[in-house]
């Protein structure tokens, strides 16, 4: 008896249909991180560790165990496993990291060598530093220079450029003018540094300086027109400052413009240094509720006067950065409005150089990449994780004025430090972290 030839093609096309959906399926699983467990004769779900570093092949070793190296990703079962990830010349990272069921854990790790090569960038001694709005300029000022017209002030580019010097002398030193002296405030848009000169509190001279161009002759003296410069700058601090609060979640709005002094964005504008003014209490984490993972380290809501936190705005995590410590001397107070007559006032001039030079009144620089920040303290400088983890010491010796900042790409840091010197002659020095 001859079989139906159309039933026979309709079982093979039931049969074909079936293993397609069963291997989709399977495949949909395998592809969460579903893996066979010969111990438990079960199917159990996974998640999945993407080990990144900079530098990368950096050796993993999870829970005492060697197990990989960098770049690398690994299905994990669900647990909490000590991560360390090392190589030789750097400072080690370690985390617990939480692996989750069919969610991805990040490491992105940074590693600072234990011993970093350094060049210097001046030699005469500097003795005054101001660091660009952007973070891409340093002003300083020479002194002991052989040549005396080379004594002055300078704009230094942190970005490479093959065409031209880093260094431009924007002004010369005279028998009756030291920039060394002078209070150095950059334009908001940085193509203008104010010079501020005062004795006992009271503005003696001043001038603006373009910081394209070296300015000859006879400088003009700019102190009569200080309280319009100032409401100028105030002005385009406002329009800086309203969009980036925009950002930031109404609770935590309220704390930074009433609340909070020194409120400083990260370069990526997705976190935020701050120090409450009085004791608060943070309300629940919603966003971070929301979301599948996130940092796993433990988070800060109660927040204690006068103690330096970072919020993430993207998980809306709350750390404390207990190496952070605020100036006696100088607070910033966030730009939102104009002053309706602003003075000429010395106080009101080191407002506008605080908006964006955070080591100015704090020991907090936010570092490239916005995952770090640079601590300075009695043991020098030092980077630490933006949560608070995996502290590092990049130099022993101190810098003047804790100014230790880093260039545009992270892969440099210079400060104006003391190395191999005489005691009280400072250079700005640069620091290789690749």
């Amino acid at each position: 008896m001859t079989k139906n030839p159309k039933k026979k093609r309709l079982y093979i096309n039931i049969v074909t249909i079936t293993l397609l959906i069963l291997g989709t399926l399977v495949a949909i699983k395998f592809a969460k991180g579903y893996r066979p467990s010969l111990e438990n004769k079960t199917i159990q779900g996974t998640g999945l560790l993407n080990l990144t570093s900079y530098p990368k092949s950096a050796r993993v070793i999870i829970n005492d165990k060697l197990t990989t190296v960098t770049d690398d990703k690994l299905y994990l079962s669900p647990s909490n496993y000590k991560v360390t990830i090392e190589k030789d010349g750097f400072y080690s990272w370690t985390k617990n990291l939480p692996i989750k069921s069919e969610l991805v854990t990040n490491t992105d790790a940074r590693l600072f060598p234990i011993i970093a090569a350094t060049s210097p960038i001046t030699f005469y001694q500097v003795k005054n530093v101001s660091l660009s709005p952007d973070g891409t300029k340093i002003a300083y000022t020479l002194n002991n220079a052989p040549q005396i017209p080379n004594n002055g002030l300078y704009v230094y580019s942190l970005s490479n450029n093959l065409l031209s010097s880093n260094n431009l002398q924007i002004a010369e030193n005279t028998q009756n003018r030291n920039f060394s002296d002078s209070l150095l405030i950059w334009s908001p848009d940085g193509s203008q540094i104010l010079t501020v000169f005062s004795d006992k509190g009271k503005i003696t001279s001043s001038h603006v300086l373009s910081t394209r161009e070296k300015t000859t002759g006879t400088l003009t003296d700019a102190t009569i027109r200080l309280p319009l410069i100032i409401s100028e700058w105030q002005d385009q601090y406002i329009k800086i400052n309203q969009p980036n609060l925009t950002l930031v979640p109404d609770y935590l709005k309220e704390i930074l413009t009433n609340s909070a002094t020194n409120v400083y964005f990260s370069p990526d504008k997705e976190k935020i240094s701050y120090s409450p003014t009085t004791n608060l209490n943070l309300p629940e984490n919603k966003i971070g509720a929301l979301l599948p993972n996130i940092n796993s380290t433990q988070e800060t809501r109660k927040l204690i006067k006068d103690k330096t936190y970072v919020f993430d705005l993207k998980e809306g995590t709350n750390y404390e950065l207990s190496v952070a410590s605020k100036s006696a001397q100088v607070q910033k107070n966030i730009i939102l409005s104009v002053d309706a007559t602003p003075s000429a006032s010395i106080d009101s001039l080191k407002q506008l150089k605080a908006q964006t030079e955070s080591f100015y009144t704090s020991n907090i620089v936010w570092y490239s990449n916005s995952r770090q920040v640079i601590i300075i303290n009695d043991s020098g400088i030092n980077i630490v994780d933006y949560d608070g983890q995996n502290l590092v010491n990049i130099n022993p010796v101190g810098p003047l004025y804790n100014f230790a900042v880093p260039n545009t790409d992270g892969t440099k840091l210079i400060s104006l430090t003391n190395l191999n010197q005489k005691p009280d002659t400072f250079n700005l020095i640069s620091f290789d972290l690749k």
